[in-house]
């Protein structure tokens, strides 16, 4: 496990380098770390196998047509042009790893100071389940970071263009347009109207424990979502990451409106996208896969929001620096080490 440490290490004292610095490309060498790490995996993370197993079955790209292969095609078409070169899973692992952290690495690079210090925390908190496990999630989440600027401005025709790019990737990518709406529904996030959201969205998990209520409105095909005891077995508020969101909610509503930063526009709309997460998570209920996967795609927001948080938080640099670099490592233990995900990936190999 301690290659993982030392991943961490890597990554933590990249971004004090460029703090100190002030070069900002050296984002693009933490980016190009992570990627080469989770591109060079060999038999590890969640879906491994199982992509492994739809690779070898899109032998050509005829998969996109007849629908042997049941994917989403944008991620279809990736693995039946490389299988189709002849070019080998592990090969396209790569490839995809690169993508997906390039991805980041650019929209980072674009809108924030400092790309290394969100990719730092991005490691502990984001990195393990999706780019060493869920990728097509991984990359539909990424995609859907740069909608941003366009519910900002409110222009839904160029949301809708990368919220379908990203669904060619995650087909739970549609559901981010239930974040467009929630920004012209209210204005800013309170504590009041959190509130009254989060106790809604729990009575509405109360309300899924009854499948009857809904299986008639769900897709063929995605039934046993809704129904197997392996995808309904959720702790629901037991779970530990939903109370960690809420308290991180909470924190920054008060933080940011004693700051008077909270009518920023990129804070505003970041506030709202993030709120959708734990709404998600609760709404559903015991359903832990499918409000997950939702979910996640809200809870990216993190990312920017805890950075911003942190590095305001008092009037000494050296003091907000620190204690970023300290939380980061506190989630990166609680969610790898202490949730027992560690247990997946160790040891880590490689091809090589």
């Amino acid at each position: 496990m301690g290659i993982y440490f030392a991943i961490l290490l890597i990554v933590l004292s990249l971004a004090l380098t460029e703090l100190i610095l002030d070069k900002r490309w050296i984002g693009w060498l933490t980016g190009a770390t992570l990627a080469i790490f989770a591109g060079l995996r060999y038999y590890m993370g969640y879906d491994f196998v199982s992509y492994g197993v739809y690779y070898n079955r899109a032998d050509s790209l005829r998969v996109l047509f007849d629908g042997s292969v049941r994917l989403e095609s944008g991620f279809l078409f990736f693995s039946s042009l490389f299988s189709t070169l002849g070019l080998n899973y592990y090969t396209f692992v790569l490839f995809f790893a690169i993508l997906t952290l390039a991805s980041l690495t650019y929209f980072l690079y674009k809108y924030v100071p400092y790309p290394s210090m969100v990719l730092a925390y991005y490691y502990g908190r984001f990195f393990m389940a999706r780019d060493m496990g869920q990728v097509r999630g991984s990359l539909a989440a990424i995609i859907l970071l740069f909608t941003i600027p366009y519910i900002i401005n409110k222009q839904p025709v160029k949301f809708l263009l990368i919220v379908f790019l990203a669904s060619l990737f995650h087909v739970t990518a549609y559901a981010f347009i239930a974040g467009y709406i929630f920004n012209l529904i209210i204005k800013k996030v309170t504590v009041k109207n959190a509130v009254g959201y989060l106790l809604l969205a729990t009575f509405a998990g109360y309300l899924m424990q009854n499948p009857a209520l809904y299986l008639w409105a769900v897709p063929s095909g995605y039934g046993s979502y809704f129904t197997n005891p392996y995808y309904i077995s959720g702790p629901w508020i037991r779970y530990p990451i939903l109370w960690m969101q809420i308290l991180l909610i909470f924190g920054m509503i008060i933080f940011f409106k004693q700051l008077k930063i909270d009518e920023d526009k990129w804070v505003k709309v970041m506030m709202k996208l993030y709120l959708l997460s734990p709404i998600f998570l609760l709404a559903f209920g015991t359903l832990e896969t499918v409000g997950g996967r939702i979910s996640t795609l809200f809870a990216t927001m993190e990312i920017l929001l805890v950075p911003y948080f942190f590095m305001s938080l008092t009037k000494y640099k050296v003091l907000n620096i620190m204690c970023y670099i300290g939380f980061s490592v506190v989630v990166f233990l609680l969610i790898f080490v202490i949730s027992g995900m560690y247990r997946r990936y160790t040891p880590y190999q490689t091809v090589f």
